[in-house]
């Protein structure tokens, strides 16, 4: 009988650690493999994210290149329907829109799939995250009476005529000079309705069918309605948006309701005096067609009647252009020297020589006169569309349109989805920030359109107010139309407000925001909002209400880089290289950056701030809060309205 050895306590720790080597090797050979295997995989997951960068990127930039190519195409049928708004130009403005929608739902389902893709650089993301964007209908009866539609708005407004004192007027420069001019109540109510019969009245069943296909469009693709998909395409990554312009406006209603109350107390007086069968509103409102527009958006033409100190004798811009020699011609040219001073672009050949810079004579030819700037897409195509008449706020408007070219030019070697704006803000403001440095006093006297008169400091703080004063009445008179616009549209776009009530909610919101009311009662069968371009072309409002805002911004960052010293409205940053260089940094990016890192690099916040804008128009808000001592608002006004 054989028997098993018993095992000590050595042959017990020979046999652990044999046991132990093993281990160790087993887990060495396992961690090699391991090792092996994570290199392996590592690899693999390299190689697929070069082939999907590879993959994404080609397909980008065969995909900017066909944008490039359909933008330039809607970019010439728009400019020639807009400059001969006639039936052949419409119909192949139609076709180039529908042609380009189809190839945009292709690019716009390929996009949103790549989209998916794993390891996208931040870059690929943004730029498939724009050719991903869409609100047409799918269906393509809908999509096509969407385009036709929009055409025949836009007809309708473009081919808006007046009859008055046997003369047949157009908008641009007949009823706007009148406008301008008459201070008769009579007149300017009665252009007023004929303006709104002629537009508005004529749009109200299309336009509600217009909102219920973009809001098909726009539910088929994600978007709560037509207003959301707006906010996102424009103000990409700001949920918050809406909340952002409301908090806005509040801070900015106490300035606007000091200027409102003084502006109101001086057209009372003067229409007891001159005109003293008018009945003028005693609840606080006033009447729209009193401010010297048509919308009651802008109230600089009626200076002359609320100058905060009349004694103190003020140029005429209008008159001093004529006396200097202006014409539109040099007008223009004047405007594109101080973009060059600044070391930015001048204007390419095509522009002087395609541009519609002044009304054509031919009888027979309707234009849009609207002012616009187009970008061609082709690199050295760029080209405005004015009705120019020589004055100072045409001047201005010059300056601002031309801000636009300007940015054009600055970001036009960025792939073609990044060939826009930070956001629409940015775009509109860049010219009005130059223009805040044209209208400055010490610029009007290096143009030599304002003598350097030796006056008292008295007689300069009082004419620093009157200053002020026209300035208010273009910009912080603004504010709350300009936010107004498309708070309506968004209640709109989402049902809150439903057709048989969009033109009472609109008066509402102008009486409301505006302090205005309408010179006769209106009803529900009138559509005034469509007597406002912007509502007849669907273009977003918002964008002005934040580059009012925006350019007090940059206009201080600019004046600071210039050097400028002493109050914020005195500043000319002409020729200042430093202030340009500032500037064309930000222009240059276009659309490739979210548009609060383009802020934070042009001004160092993120954020849109009122602070320039009060410090600018302080010495004449504490002015108006002394004359206006308290008596403010018009909390006891309502609407001008007659029930059917």
């Amino acid at each position: 009988m054989r028997f098993r050895k018993r095992w000590t306590f050595q042959d017990a720790m020979k046999a652990l650690w044999r046991l132990s080597v093993l281990c160790v090797l087993c887990t060495c050979v396992i961690a090699r493999h391991r090792h092996d295997s994570q290199q392996w995989l590592r690899q693999v997951l390299q190689q697929r994210r070069q082939r999907i960068d590879t993959e994404v990127s080609e397909w980008l930039t065969t995909k900017n290149e066909e944008l490039r190519r359909w933008l330039e195409k809607i970019s010439f049928a728009s400019w020639n329907y807009e400059t001969d708004l006639s039936e052949e130009n419409a119909e192949k403005l139609n076709k180039v829109n529908i042609d380009f929608s189809q190839w945009k739902s292709t690019c716009v389902k390929e996009a949103s799939e790549k989209l998916k893709f794993p390891g996208l650089s931040e870059d690929a993301r943004h730029q498939l995250r724009i050719l991903s964007y869409d609100i047409d209908p799918s269906n393509p009866e809908q999509l096509r009476k969407v385009n036709d539609i929009q055409t025949k708005l836009e007809q309708i407004y473009g081919r808006g005529t007046v009859e008055y004192n046997g003369t047949t007027l157009q908008l641009e420069p007949g009823i706007t000079n009148l406008f301008e001019s008459s201070r008769d109540p009579k007149v300017l109510s009665e252009l007023w309705v004929k303006w709104r019969d002629a537009t508005g009245k004529k749009m109200a069943n299309l336009y509600t069918e217009f909102v219920e296909l973009q809001n098909t469009g726009a539910l088929e693709h994600g978007f709560e309605d037509l207003g959301d998909a707006w906010r996102q395409r424009e103000f990409f990554d700001t949920p918050e948006l809406v909340q952002i312009v409301e908090d806005l406006w509040q801070e900015l209603r106490p300035m606007y309701v000091q200027l409102h109350s003084y502006v109101r107390r001086k057209l009372e007086t003067y229409y007891a005096k001159n005109h003293p069968d008018f009945d003028f509103p005693k609840d606080g409102s006033i009447p729209a067609h009193l401010l010297g527009n048509m919308w009651a958006q802008e109230w600089n033409n009626i200076f002359d009647i609320v100058q905060p100190y009349p004694e103190v004798k003020e140029p005429d811009m209008n008159r001093a252009l004529k006396e200097k020699g202006y014409n539109v011609g040099n007008m223009f040219r004047r405007a594109e020297e101080f973009y060059t001073s600044l070391g930015l672009y001048k204007m390419v050949p095509d522009f002087w020589r395609h541009s519609m810079l002044v009304r054509p004579t031919e009888k027979d030819r309707e234009v849009q006169c609207h002012a616009s700037a187009f970008d061609f897409y082709n690199n050295d195509t760029f080209r405005i569309k004015m009705c120019t008449e020589v004055n100072m706020n045409y001047f201005q408007t010059i300056h601002h349109e031309m801000g636009h070219i300007e940015y054009f030019m600055a970001y036009r070697h960025r792939p073609t989805v990044y060939r826009e704006g930070a956001n629409g803000g940015f775009h509109e403001a860049i010219g009005d920030t130059i223009a805040l440095s044209v209208r400055s006093r010490k610029h009007l006297q290096t143009l030599g359109l304002l003598e350097d008169a030796n006056v008292s400091e008295e007689e300069k703080k009082k004419s620093d107010i009157n200053y002020l004063m026209n300035q208010a009445l273009l910009k912080l008179a603004f504010l709350p139309f300009g936010y107004l616009v498309d708070k309506w549209r968004w209640r709109v776009f989402s049902g809150e407000i439903t057709p048989d009530k969009y033109n009472e909610e609109w008066w509402k919101m102008r009486l409301e925001y505006q302090g205005v009311t309408s010179p006769v009662p209106r009803t529900n069968a009138d559509f005034d909002p469509g007597a406002k371009f912007h509502v007849a072309a669907n273009s977003q409002y918002i964008i002005y209400f934040a580059s009012f805002l925006l350019q007090f911004q940059f206009y201080e960052s600019m004046c600071q880089a210039s050097g400028h010293t002493g109050p914020l409205y005195t500043c000319d940053f002409y020729r200042s290289k430093e202030a340009g260089v500032k500037l064309l940094n930000m222009l240059k990016l276009g659309g490739s950056k979210h548009w609060k890192e383009a802020l934070k690099q042009m001004t160092g916040d993120t954020n849109i701030r009122t602070e320039p804008f009060k410090k600018y128009f302080q010495p004449l808000i504490d002015f108006l809060m002394k004359e206006n001592k308290g008596d403010v608002g018009w909390a006891k006004a309502g609407i001008n309205w007659e029930r059917a």
